[in-house]
């Protein structure tokens, strides 16, 4: 026997070089899983934490977390410097939820960890960038607009809850598991190849491109109480959600090709009625579905 402990044979056949190999590897696919279900958990504390933020369920007088109306300010300052501080806050929550999905950032993070825990780099990254934006948001209270009236005003918080909703139906209609990244990590740690991309449209998506767009644009812009703060969001995201869409609907006709052009909804502010769109769809889909390139 070699006095070299990197070569020391265990009664496998195994080497101590070896041995340790496995062992490190097994560590980190346990970390790696470990990581993957704490973004999933982070995920869910986000989006209570926001949905509070943006409904300013917390009374507005006296809030108990910060919202977008009540959040206690850091210093005293003039209208345009909170604009500017949330203008920031703002741009470094789209930049980093559409720069982060783009394919050479991907590609970057991939030569550094394993693909399988890219995806939950990104939602620790987006709650990291949603938390500041939280927290860190100047309330600008002049009112825009104020719902007096008690049917119209319930209905707007309809609006508000069934954004949210969307949302979460959309989520699930596509894999929750597999969108916060939990199902890419259990096939690293279980030592499965990773499943093949393939186009889902089912669900929501049968009937909208973009049903979690629409989901958080009704979630805020559905308010009772509207003030330039709030405005300011709204109209913020919604820039955000314009700009991620096109690169997002360029990412997936690169990725499925004829596939997703076929699929492809027409635009909600089509002319074309509502009939006549889902007979669209119907028709050309049904060739898709027989051949597996969609679910």
């Amino acid at each position: 026997m070699s006095s070299c402990p990197f070569s020391v044979i265990d009664h496998r056949g195994i080497s101590q070089f070896e041995l340790r190999a496995r062992r490190a590897d097994a560590i980190g696919r346990i970390l790696g899983l470990c990581a993957s279900a704490g973004a999933f958990v982070a995920t869910w504390i986000f989006f209570t934490c926001f949905i509070i933020f943006v409904g300013n369920l917390p009374r507005r007088t006296d809030p108990w977390i910060a919202s977008v109306d009540g959040a206690p300010t850091l210093w005293e300052a003039p209208i345009w410097s909170s604009m500017v501080v949330n203008l920031l806050l703002i741009a470094l929550f789209g930049l980093q939820h559409s720069g982060m999905a783009r394919s050479a950032c991907k590609a970057w993070l991939h030569r550094h960890i394993p693909p399988a825990l890219e995806r939950t780099i990104y939602v620790y990254a987006a709650c990291a960038a949603g938390f500041l934006l939280v927290l860190l948001w100047q309330p600008i209270p002049i009112v825009v607009w104020n719902i007096e009236g008690d049917a119209l005003r319930t209905l707007v918080w309809a609006g508000f809850v069934s954004g949210w909703l969307m949302l979460l139906a959309a989520a699930l209609s596509i894999d929750i598991l597999d969108l916060l990244g939990l199902k890419q990590s259990w096939t690293f740690y279980a030592r499965r190849p990773p499943a093949a991309l393939t186009l889902r449209t089912g669900a929501l998506y049968r009937w909208l491109e973009h049903p979690m767009y629409v989901g958080v644009l009704l979630g805020i812009w559905c308010a009772p109480h509207m003030t330039v703060g709030h405005l300011l969001l709204a109209s913020g995201l919604t820039a955000y959600i314009a700009i991620g869409m096109v690169f997002e609907e360029r990412d997936l006709e690169r990725k499925f090709g004829a596939a997703y052009e076929t699929w492809k909804r027409p635009s909600l502010l089509s002319p074309l009625p509502a009939a006549a769109q889902r007979w669209w769809w119907s028709r050309s889909n049904a060739r898709l579905w027989r051949s597996g390139l969609i679910e």
